[in-house]
């Protein structure tokens, strides 16, 4: 279920705009009113409305040999977000996957995250793309991490009021869990994308202040050759928030 386009809202297209534009280097449109970042084969498009309440989240796939280039970025720019001393989260065995994480515009939390079971070419956008199982070869030295490194929006996270039911319906249309799922988190969808369902006011992690929101937000997503069996349809998750699977 690979995440084609987001569209949502942000308290400041000013500051959102100059954080993916300057501090990530990804291209940036601006209009009236909104910005349309594009990173690697995801479109974000956020509308400005000042009064949206709490904070986002949202997953940036790499190719897993460009980790180490990603936390040297990352240490050196906008900083990583850590619990206690970890700043590396090594996800369980059936994730196969590692993450960083670190503070976005508006009080976002993002993260990049490298899924070791997407061997696959990736590509980023119009360009040729990175392969997630491509070594690093010895003796050389890595090319500096870069906005053509963000391969794909992997994660979105959204509030729903009903963690388990919104699960189960997206389960019926071959959406299906990722494990380690609870009644306040259940992340739905496959290693080419997924949704992160959240109950409104769990904090998200590794932060104890950044708190889950519940901002309208459009999910369009395209059923790939890792997600067989999605059923293509528009679901409607919670008030002002949907999924639209494309065939």
């Amino acid at each position: 279920m690979e995440i084609i386009s987001i569209d949502t809202v942000t308290r400041s297209i000013a500051e959102t705009a100059a954080y993916y534009e300057t501090v990530l280097g990804l291209p940036v449109s601006k209009e009236i009113g909104a910005v349309e970042v594009t990173a690697g084969r995801t479109v974000l498009r956020f509308r400005e409305d000042t009064d949206a309440t709490g904070d986002q989240h949202y997953a940036f796939l790499i190719d897993d040999a460009r980790f180490d280039a990603a936390r040297a970025f990352l240490t050196a720019g906008p900083g990583l977000l850590s619990e206690g001393d970890r700043t590396e989260f090594e996800a369980q065995d059936a994730w196969n996957a590692r993450s960083l994480y670190f503070p976005g515009p508006d009080r976002s939390v993002l993260e990049v995250i490298a899924r070791r079971d997407l061997p696959r070419d990736l590509g980023a956008g119009p360009g040729a793309g990175a392969k997630a199982s491509s070594p690093h070869v010895p003796g050389t030295q890595p090319d500096p991490f870069g906005p053509g490194d963000l391969l794909s929006v992997s994660e979105v996270g959204i509030a729903v009021p009903d963690v388990v039911d919104t699960a189960d319906r997206l389960t019926e249309a071959g959406i299906g869990r990722y494990p380690a799922g609870s009644a306040t988190f259940s992340p739905a969808g496959h290693i080419d994308g997924m949704l992160i369902l959240v109950s409104v006011g769990r904090t998200w992690f590794p932060t104890s202040d950044r708190v889950v929101g519940e901002p309208p937000v459009a999910v369009v997503a395209q059923a790939g050759p890792a997600s067989p069996g999605v059923m293509p349809g528009r679901y409607e998750l919670a008030p002002g928030r949907v999924l639209v699977v494309r065939a």
